[in-house]
């Protein structure tokens, strides 16, 4: 009975000990890293004359999680600037609630209805100096309007330089062609994909689609080139032989480029924390997209 229970008591100590090293690992240490995912994609509806067009997508910041000060912030825009991009767009989801507030959405519209962690006009102030050929864009997530849709709008585009797109598309010329950004809400808003300004162009072409949530793809007219979406932080635990879990999202878009019906999306899992404050075999990331055409 005693070399049981010896035995228990050592599986337990080990068991413990290993959750430590788990909790250690998934908090302080992978958190604090950074990586830069390179690809090449050949999607449809594109010229040849903007092949090798340079993306860099940036999602999730959640200014204020773990290890996401305002400084981190600076960090990823100098980082993003290194990468010469051609586009940089910002996928959402910039702020970090200091307390969940479940009537938060019930507040009127226009006024702080969350008390963040770090405030806006921080946030838009670490976003100044980003650089790139053609733009920096960016659309609001679904934390961002839980909060202040409009605060964030206005400080982004007047202290950041971030042209802020919502349900509208910016033009673009590029090599003697258009290059199209279309800025679609956040799914969850409305639990729809507004289609008005796409329905309204002449040439459906050239037309790269940013949205906070991937699962706006599924809603999304065919004729766009891609779609870039965060959101998913790419499970933030992406556990041995199981993957991550998708709880927020359908499971096809957890991470990078997928194709469904003939659309393509690519997700960045981003650089923030949100619900829990860990990360583990998903490091914070940027994304740097080369587009060719795919004929």
């Amino acid at each position: 009975m005693k070399k049981w229970l010896k035995r228990i008591g050592l599986f337990i100590g080990v068991l413990t000990l290993l959750l430590a090293v788990f909790l250690s690992y998934a908090y302080f240490i992978e958190p604090r890293q950074f990586v830069v995912v390179e690809e090449t994609l050949a999607v449809p509806n594109w010229s040849p004359y903007l092949n090798g067009l340079r993306v860099v997508t940036i999602a999730d910041i959640h200014t204020g999680s773990n290890y996401a000060p305002p400084e981190r912030v600076r960090y990823v825009v100098e980082q993003t600037n290194a990468q010469n991009p051609d586009v940089i767009v910002l996928l959402g989801d910039y702020v970090s609630e200091a307390k969940w507030d479940r009537e938060a959405r019930n507040k009127p519209e226009g006024t702080d209805r969350t008390e963040l962690k770090i405030p806006v006009e921080t946030i838009a102030e670490s976003l100044k100096g980003f650089k790139a050929k053609y733009g920096v864009f960016a659309i609001i997530g679904n934390h961002d309007w839980y909060h202040n849709e409009q605060k964030i709008h206005r400080m982004f585009e007047e202290i950041a330089g971030i042209t802020v797109l919502q349900n509208e598309i910016a033009e673009v010329p590029v090599n003697g062609e258009t290059l199209r950004i279309w800025g679609i809400e956040d799914l969850w808003r409305n639990r729809q994909v507004p289609a008005a300004a796409f329905d309204s162009l002449t040439e459906k072409k050239n037309l790269i689609a940013i949205t906070h949530n991937p699962d706006s793809l599924l809603q999304s007219p065919a004729g766009i080139s891609i779609m870039f979406s965060g959101h998913t932080h790419g499970g933030q635990l992406n556990w041995p032989f199981f993957g991550p879990k998708a709880v927020f999202n359908d499971a096809r878009f957890m991470d990078g480029h997928t194709v469904v019906d003939g659309k393509h999306v690519y997700v960045s899992s981003g650089v923030g924390t949100s619900v829990i404050p860990f990360r583990f075999r998903v490091p914070p990331e940027i994304n740097v997209i080369t587009l060719n055409a795919a004929e």
